[in-house]
């Protein structure tokens, strides 16, 4: 069955040719995001640090631009800007995997990159793995390894996925989330005591579920140490809104902080400050299935899907469907998870201009447009005193096309809008967020802008919204609003923008 990879390495090779052959098909593409190299790609899978490089894999379809059955891509890069193209690593082609390879993570175990993954076969899922070079890579002959048999109660057993792979005082551990038989989700640790033995894996425990009726099924689990405390990542679905905590309806990415007991195998959460033990990652539309790993210099990276099940909106006509959000480092202060983007885009900096936006009488509702040398590729920030200003907007595109972020100062909402776009932005063509002010009352908009993308970073960081738009191709305009019914005619918004170029 080894068919489906040479198939599918022969569809990149063809659409990726395509793409470079048409100035239109390259220009439409994101510079320094990761993107599918062709057809459909949603997930992030087995980041992870092997080989001084960093490998990405990611769920993969390559024979048209909507999901199919799952393979896994495979891309790395030194910088977290460009990205090298290699063969994929997986496709649908066991008995164990026969219906889709899904999603899961990768380690470095005694030299080899190890794989793990959930094989989809007869409408179950199961754990599978496979050991590599970085280049190619096999799948174990004993696949499926972890199945229902090693679960000790009930549960939805066409739920079953995500496999976490990670290493603990020299012991292999496999975080996995399940459907529980209410229909809410759960997350099992199990353990491989050997590491070079990867057939056999112990039942520990639950060691989070879903108790307070507000998730559906769990997905994506990531668990990790950051500033002397561990993390669990995950995305649960059917979420129900509630706008003060956050959450939206649908599929939502949250993060918990606190302590995983290993001799109970139970994870004690802290209480976080919207009264939940668990708090939104990403406030924008198009974030979910996020993934982390650890550099050599320990820095914690963390990528994720820059779409949305419940709105994609990429135009069918493209040949490719499906970008990551640009790498970001987190940290903790107390329980708020901060990200930015790693430093590494600061080398990609070229041109650098500050212009000083006027602030106008309410009513005057000028946009004044910035003349920059790139539109569209930018890593630029806005900072501005609450009280000095009502209304700020900005565009990017030109006059019938383009999208829009806007921040109320009396309601504290920032609103990104793309119904102006490409398909008037999808099904989900708006969305909000709270950022009240700094404790020096000022609002600080960090904006890392590529071609067909934007995410924000509120507050140094504390606040991250990323939403994703389509425009025609001409549109490269930046235009800039500031409204006050209080302005001091002096007052104005500094606007420090850098061009990105690759």
């Amino acid at each position: 069955m080894e068919n489906k990879l040479n198939l599918a390495a022969e569809r990149l090779n063809e659409i990726s040719e395509k793409i470079k052959s048409s100035s239109t098909e390259t220009k439409r593409r994101p510079t320094f995001h990761f993107a599918s190299p062709a057809g459909w790609c949603n997930d992030p899978n087995g980041f992870s640090f092997y080989k001084n490089k960093v490998h990405l894999f990611f769920q993969w379809h390559p024979f048209s631009n909507e999901w199919g059955p799952m393979h896994w891509g495979h891309a790395t890069t030194k910088d977290f800007v460009r990205w090298d193209y290699l063969p994929p690593a997986l496709a649908p082609d066991s008995p164990a995997d026969c219906d889709g390879c899904f999603s899961g993570t990768a380690i470095e175990s005694h030299g080899k990159h190890i794989l793990c993954y959930t094989g989809v076969s007869e409408g179950r899922q199961n754990q599978c793995l496979a050991s590599g070079d970085g280049f190619k890579y096999e799948k174990f002959k004993f696949n499926p390894a972890v199945t229902a048999k090693d679960i000790p109660f009930e549960y939805q057993r066409q739920d079953f996925r995500d496999p976490k792979i990670f290493e603990r005082d020299g012991k292999l551990f496999m975080l996995c989330v399940l459907k529980k038989m209410d229909g809410c989700g759960g997350m099992v640790l199990f353990e491989n005591d050997s590491t070079e033995d990867l057939s056999t894996w112990k039942f520990l425990n639950v060691i989070a579920e879903s108790d307070d009726g507000k998730t559906g099924m769990w997905e994506c689990p990531d668990y990790f140490k950051l500033s002397e405390k561990d993390a669990l990542i995950f995305s649960p679905q059917e979420m129900k809104a509630d706008f003060d905590r956050g959450f939206h309806d649908g599929n939502n990415s949250v993060y918990m902080c606190g302590k995983l007991d290993f001799s109970t195998a139970r994870f004690f959460p802290e209480m976080l400050g919207n009264s939940m033990t668990y708090s939104q990652i990403d406030f924008g539309i198009d974030f979910y299935a996020p993934e982390t790993t650890e550099l050599p210099d320990g820095r914690r990276i963390m990528i994720a899907w820059m779409s949305s099940w419940e709105s994609p909106s990429t135009p069918k006509d493209y040949p490719w469907s499906g970008m990551m959000t640009f790498p970001r480092e987190l940290r903790f202060h107390e329980n708020s998870l901060i990200q930015n983007p790693v430093k590494e885009i600061q080398l990609y900096r070229k041109e650098h201009r500050r212009f000083e936006i006027s602030i106008q009488s309410d009513g005057e509702n000028e946009l004044q447009e910035t003349h920059v040398p790139d539109a569209r590729h930018f890593d630029s920030e806005l900072e501005f005193k609450i009280d000095s200003v009502d209304m700020l907007i900005l565009r990017i595109g030109n006059e019938s096309h383009f999208s829009e972020l806007n921040y109320c100062t009396k309601s504290m909402l920032l609103t990104f809008d793309r119904k102006n776009t490409l398909n008037s932005g999808g099904k989900i063509n708006s969305r909000s967020v709270k950022i009240p002010p700094k404790q020096n009352g000022n609002i600080s908009l960090r904006m890392l802008a590529d071609t067909n993308s934007i995410e924000v970073f509120a507050n140094d960081g504390l606040i991250a919204f990323t939403n994703v738009f389509f425009l025609p191709d001409d549109c490269e305009g930046i235009f800039i609003l500031a409204t006050s019914r209080n302005k001091k005619n002096d007052e104005k918004i500094i606007f420090d923008y850098n061009s990105i170029a690759t």
